[in-house]
């Protein structure tokens, strides 16, 4: 027996549409091929070949499996073709739901394949395809894979075995999460990119054509209809840009109409039942809580005092906090000019709000005027600034404030309040927290890191994008620039629980299971 090579009982699965130009298959080595004799099983399914468009095959006593799109994915693998860097290959260790591609008629015994004559890399190595003894072929413009052990166990991870009776056994090793492609009639606007799309329990929402708003139910998304219609943009042809995202586990519809000045944002709020209500328009920042909603107004010039709360019974909005401060904006100062950039930050906990807030707004321009986060206690108004140090942007979690401040570095300050402690003391471009990780971006390089490890998630993917979900980090790179991996799902533990090559718009998770929504 060869040691590291499964001989005619092995096999690999693998998949991923590859189609190359015709000739380009004809220029390549032409190799005989038989269909195996012998019974395979693949993660529990009995694989048929008489009738299946992309058969596995045997070469030189190896079998080798066709690189589909589904068949890859159910083996916890992903494949990409491009013209000019070939085929790569990773592992994600997500297997998906087994498809067959039926074929109308019956398989022949024998074939002619090629050798595939394109660059190939394997999670990240690269394959010199002319001198490997078991080479990748082309056969029905499909890349073919063959199941030695130094591909399927060592690369993959993969465990097999075979005997008279069961023939050929191959199992991948699925991970704790399931996950699924969803592909729904989202609209390619006019500048480039898809329209809106969130997830909210039980329901897809999505912008369609023609400025039609759409909820679908997850378990049967072509049942959708129809429930909020956007308007026509005052700038031209087509309709508003509009956003869709779920706080809460309710879903919201943002918009903006007329000019950046005189204009307005709306905020909708989309129920279960389809019914659409707006329920904020002007400029604000907004937070709803189960027994209330906290609002900043932020009209320009900015206005002091413009803090409110209210209760979610029917009561209006009430004015909290110092009346001598403007919250909600980012306002710095040099010698001799002032600018205020919105934001959105806001943290109701227990009976204190927490949002950024500047001092004496109306006051002369004085150098010693920064913005800072407070504290103000919507019973009292009583109202205290966190730390001295300057923030421009801050996310809570758990006791602890993450913050941007001066020169855009990274701190840290209890949610008491006191010092705040220099975390990364370079420029940041986003960050999140997760757990106990602090996962952030230079402006320098925009990689993947975490605060007090040397490591770099994704080496040269540059980050777009962080969002949280469900206890995990969802991370976007950018489509355009060269990396092993668009897009990565890491857990709360700090684990890269699901990563893609494909290039992915929209990302939710819910009860375990990710479901996307690819960029093309």
């Amino acid at each position: 027996m060869r040691k590291r090579v499964l001989s005619l009982s092995f096999i690999i699965l693998l998949m991923t549409l590859i189609i190359m130009p015709a000739e380009k298959a004809e220029a390549a080595a032409g190799v005989k091929v038989f269909l195996p004799a012998f019974k395979v099983s693949i993660n529990g399914v009995e694989v048929e070949n008489s009738f299946n468009k992309y058969p596995l095959i045997v070469y030189n006593d190896i079998t080798y499996f066709p690189m589909t799109y589904y068949d890859c994915r159910f083996m916890g693998l992903e494949s990409l073709w491009e013209s000019n860097t070939g085929l790569e290959i990773v592992k994600t260790g997500v297997n998906w739901d087994y498809h067959k591609y039926q074929a109308s008629l019956k398989n022949s015994n024998a074939y002619s394949a090629q050798v595939a004559p394109f660059k190939i890399t394997v999670n990240g190595e690269k394959i010199d395809n002319g001198n490997e003894k078991y080479p990748l072929l082309l056969l029905r413009n499909i890349t073919y894979f063959p199941l030695t052990w130094r591909f399927a166990v060592d690369e993959f991870g993969w465990k097999y075995s075979f005997d008279s009776n069961n023939g050929l056994v191959i199992n991948s090793y699925p991970g704790s999460i399931s996950v699924r492609e969803e592909i729904l009639p989202i609209v390619h606007r006019e500048i480039g990119g898809k329209g809106a799309f969130t997830m909210a329990g039980d329901y897809y929402y999505y912008e369609g054509a023609n400025g039609k708003i759409f909820q679908a139910p997850v378990s049967n998304p072509s049942d959708s209809r129809f429930v909020y219609q956007l308007p026509q943009s005052d700038m031209g042809s087509g309709y508003v840009l509009s956003s869709l995202y779920t706080d809460n586990n309710q879903s919201f519809l943002k918009y903006h109409t007329g000019g950046a000045t005189m204009g307005s944002d709306h905020l909708i709020r989309i129920g279960e039942d389809g019914n659409a209500q707006e329920i904020d328009s002007g400029y604000s920042a907004l937070k709803i809580y189960d027994e209330y909603t906290v609002r900043v107004d932020q009209w320009f010039p900015p206005a002091t005092n413009n803090l409110q709360i209210k209760k979610n019974d029917g009561s209006g909005y009430v004015k909290v906090g110092d009346p001598e401060n403007t919250y909600g904006l980012y306002i710095s100062d040099t010698a001799t000019s002032r600018s205020a950039q919105r934001n959105y930050d806001l943290y109701l906990i227990d009976d204190e709000i927490y949002v950024l807030g500047y001092t004496g707004y109306d006051d002369i321009i004085q150098s010693s005027d920064t913005t800072g986060i407070y504290r103000v206690n919507i019973k009292t108004s009583e109202t205290v600034r966190i730390c001295p140090e300057e923030a421009e942007n801050f996310k809570i979690v758990n006791d602890m404030i993450y913050f941007i401040g001066r020169n855009k570095h990274l701190y840290q300050v209890p949610i008491s309040g006191g010092n705040a402690e220099l975390l990364v003391d370079k420029a940041i471009d986003l960050y999140e927290i997760v757990q106990d990780n602090i996962y952030y971006s230079l402006v320098e390089d925009q990689q993947l890191r975490i605060v007090g490890k040397d490591d770099i998630f994704n080496q040269g993917g540059h980050l777009t994008k962080l969002e949280i979900q469900d206890r995990c980090l969802i991370v976007y790179f950018d489509k355009d620039v060269r990396s092993p991996y668009k897009m990565m799902v890491i857990d709360h533990e700090g684990r890269v629980i699901f990563k893609t090559i494909e290039n992915v718009e929209f990302v939710s998770i819910q009860n375990g299971e990710i479901i996307f929504i690819k960029n093309n």
